[in-house]
């Protein structure tokens, strides 16, 4: 930002000192040289294109991507997601989850070297696709939460462009109601012009639908042994 302004600085000063220039001109260079209008011209589309690059170098830096909670894309104008099977990874600590469970989500490279920038982390319904439960990290400064959703903290970024080959979070299950089988989706930020999308995790299942199964078996077990014994 500093380098931006130290740009407009320069350029504002070389348009004063043109335009003071212009009341004595050097006759012999008139054809060598451009109009005022023109140099004018050239000034403010270099104005323009400084104001562009520094947008673009910018985008989302600094992890504030609230805004891209459905479709998960970087702000990178152009630029397409890569098709390529990405050198990154999402790694879970079980397969299973039930209501308040704690799980710890893993994102990495699956290459030595190759660091990413930037992440963007969800808990996704295979049924539905939308976000759920709420993120934890313990390293505040790495991090960002956001509310996507209308779910509170359901999706975690980062918080500076600083290159990571490793981040760890901590991510809660609601207690009610139940997601199903769910899969953690992330997007990874290797630089400006490369960039991986709704790179996943392996399917969590809902433990809970299998032990209210279970339960209900349990029951109907029960109930036909006792109307064999006569107590119904």
């Amino acid at each position: 930002m500093a380098a931006w302004l130290l740009l407009v600085h320069s350029l504002s000063a070389n348009l004063y000192f043109s335009e003071s220039s212009e009341e004595t001109p050097d006759l012999s260079l008139l054809s060598h040289q451009q109009s005022p209008s023109e140099r004018k011209m050239n000034l403010l589309l270099s104005v323009l294109v400084g104001i562009c690059c520094w947008r673009l170098s910018s985008a989302y830096s600094d992890g504030s991507v609230a805004a891209v909670c459905d479709s998960m894309l970087p702000g990178h104008i152009g630029i397409n997601p890569q098709t390529t099977t990405p050198p990154y990874r999402v790694r879970v600590n079980c397969s299973t989850y039930r209501p308040g469970d704690r799980i710890t989500v893993t994102l990495e490279a699956a290459q030595n070297g190759t660091n990413f920038q930037g992440f963007m982390l969800q808990a996704r319904r295979t049924a539905g696709g939308t976000a759920g439960g709420s993120f934890r990290a313990t390293n505040t400064s790495q991090f960002r939460l956001h509310s996507c959703f209308n779910m509170e903290n359901s999706s975690i970024s980062h918080a500076s462009g600083e290159p990571k080959s490793l981040f760890e979070a901590t991510w809660v299950a609601p207690l009610t109601p139940s997601l199903g089988n769910i899969q953690f989706c992330a997007t990874f930020v290797r630089d400006y012009a490369e960039f991986w999308t709704m790179v996943s995790s392996g399917i969590l299942s809902d433990g809970s639908v299998n032990k209210v199964s279970a339960d209900a078996m349990c029951f109907c077990v029960l109930a036909a042994l006792a109307g064999l014994l006569g107590f119904f």
